[in-house]
C-alpha cells in the first residue's frame, strides 16, 4: 500500500499567508496603540522637566567655558547649584588665598553672564550661598552659626569685589544663609552658590502642561 505523501498534511499557501497577514496587522496595531499611551505619559513629563534642563543647561554651559581652561578641582555644577570646597578658597582663618581670587573672579562672571541674560534673569528668584554648621548647645551654637555665616559672607564680599555689578545692579538677587546640619553630622567642608528658579519658570512649566488638561 502506497503511503500518502507528507505534502498532504500542508495546508494550501493561501489561507497561510492570510493568517500571517492578519496577525501582522493584530501586531502593528497593538504596537501603535502602546506606542501612543506611551507617548501620552511621556510628553506631559518632558514638558515639566524640559524648562528645568534648559535652565540647568545653560548655568553648565556658562560654567564650562569660564572653566574650560583648568583643571580646577573642588568645583562641581549640580543642576542648578555650584558647589565649591572651601580649601580651593581659603588658607587659615577666612584668608582667600591667591587661587580662590582666581576662582571668585571666575564664578563672578559666571553668575554675571547668567544674571546679565535677560532671558535667564527671569528664572532666577536668588541665587542663595549657603553652608552648613554643627549646631551645639545654645551659646555654642550661636557661635558657631555666626562663624559660618562671616565665611558665607566674604564670599559674597569676594563675589561683589571680582565683579561690582553684582553688588551694584544685582545684590537684591543675593542671599547669605548658614544652615545647622543633622544632630550627629559633620559639616561639609563644602559650600554652596544655589540658584534658586523664579516663579517664572514655574509659570512656564504649568504652560507647557496646559495644553494636556484641555
Amino acid at each position: 500500500m502506497k503511503r500518502p505523501s507528507l505534502w498532504t498534511f500542508v495546508p494550501p499557501p493561501g489561507p497561510v499567508l492570510s493568517m500571517l497577514l492578519i496577525g501582522l496587522v493584530l501586531l502593528s496595531g497593538l504596537l501603535h496603540y502602546r506606542a501612543v499611551k506611551i507617548q501620552r505619559f511621556l510628553e506631559p513629563a518632558l514638558a515639566l522637566s524640559q524648562p528645568r534642563n534648559e535652565f540647568s543647561e545653560a548655568i553648565a554651559d556658562i560654567f564650562q567655558k569660564e572653566f574650560a581652561i583648568g583643571p580646577f578641582r573642588g568645583l562641581e555644577v549640580r543642576t542648578s547649584s555650584i558647589v565649591v570646597d572651601k580649601s580651593l578658597l581659603f588658607v587659615g582663618d577666612n584668608i582667600l588665598h591667591a587661587s580662590g581670587r582666581v576662582v571668585m573672579q571666575k564664578l563672578g562672571r559666571v553668575l554675571l553672564a547668567l544674571i546679565e541674560d535677560k532671558h535667564w534673569r527671569a528664572d532666577i528668584s536668588l541665587v542663595l550661598i549657603t553652608g552648613g554648621y554643627a549646631p551645639g548647645p545654645t551659646g555654642a551654637d550661636s557661635e558657631a552659626r555666626l562663624k559660618a555665616q562671616r565665611t558665607l559672607g566674604i564670599v559674597q564680599d569676594a563675589l561683589f569685589h571680582a565683579e561690582p555689578d553684582l553688588g551694584s545692579t544685582y545684590r537684591s538677587y543675593f542671599a547669605v544663609v548658614a544652615r545647622p546640619v543633622p544632630p550627629g553630622e559633620r559639616p561639609s567642608d563644602r559650600l554652596e552658590i544655589r540658584i534658586i528658579p523664579s516663579e517664572a519658570l514655574h509659570m512656564e512649566v504649568l504652560q507647557r502642561l496646559q495644553k494636556y488638561a484641555d
